[in-house]
């Protein structure tokens, strides 16, 4: 369906729609893809807030950004993935 929009106003849909899952913390689920690193072996990068790996999709090299997120209650930890090309 975006597509068949004209550059502008594309642009301007999904300049909409960013807003929004910020606004409501949201991911919607057309965002989510299918990544495979392998979290046995150490993350290229960790720290408080996210881990680092070395992944792929479609059968390119990409960086997964696994975000550490935690919740106040009870501290319980859990992790969701951006994905980034490596290039």
């Amino acid at each position: 369906m975006l597509d068949s929009l004209t550059p502008e106003f594309r642009k301007e849909c999904l300049s909409v729609l960013r807003r929004i899952c910020v606004r409501k913390a949201l991911l919607p689920r057309s965002f989510e893809i299918t990544v495979r690193y392998d979290q046995s072996k150490d993350a290229l990068y960790s720290n408080g807030y996210a881990d680092v790996w070395v992944g792929e999709h479609r059968g390119r090299k990409v960086a997964v950004k696994a975000l550490k997120v935690y919740s106040t209650s009870d501290l319980e930890k859990e992790k969701f993935a951006r994905v980034g090309y490596h290039r």
